[in-house]
């Protein structure tokens, strides 16, 4: 079974990459692979269904 994962561009450095969610399935969590901007994005309910974000 495949981890899940959104899409993030990462503006501050103008690259893409994939943010898997953690474990407990609570959140996607990652950081810029250049300067290491970390990025948490919430899952719940009443949330989206979108699968790609920008983060500035």
């Amino acid at each position: 079974m495949e981890k899940k994962f959104i899409s993030v561009l990462f503006r501050c450095c103008q690259v893409y990459n994939r943010i898997y969610i953690n474990k407990e399935g609570t959140a996607y969590a990652g950081r810029c692979p250049k300067c290491l901007k970390s990025v948490r994005f919430k899952v719940g309910e009443g949330g989206t269904d979108a699968r790609f974000f920008e983060v500035y």
